[in-house]
């Protein structure tokens, strides 16, 4: 479950980063330190640190994927796509709307 919100604020970071122009080393700051300071989990970061677990044998191949990489992967990808389509649909609901009333 705590993969869901680095999801999010990933897609959000990409959102937000065309419209940033010079800040965007700060909003990428920014919300890489909300994704640590919530102690949420994302599979790039993640995966450094497994696969330094993997290295020292204290994590076998069983307990990474299924423990870690599956799981992470599916709620970052369930995170971001629910916020991209959120952001999306809300872009273009009233051309939704009149479409539908022509």
């Amino acid at each position: 479950m705590r993969a869901i919100p680095a999801g999010i604020l990933i897609a959000a970071i990409v959102w937000m980063l065309p419209q940033a122009e010079n800040a965007s080393f700060f909003v990428i700051l920014i919300f890489t330190w909300l994704i640590a300071a919530g102690d949420f989990t994302h599979i790039v970061a993640g995966s450094v640190e497994m696969a330094f677990l993997a290295v020292r044998g204290d994590l076998g191949f069983y307990d990474a994927v299924f423990g870690f990489f599956l799981p992470v992967l599916a709620g970052n990808v369930v995170g971001g796509t629910v916020i991209f389509t959120l952001m999306a649909w809300g872009q273009v609901r009233h051309e939704l709307v009149d479409a539908e009333k022509t």
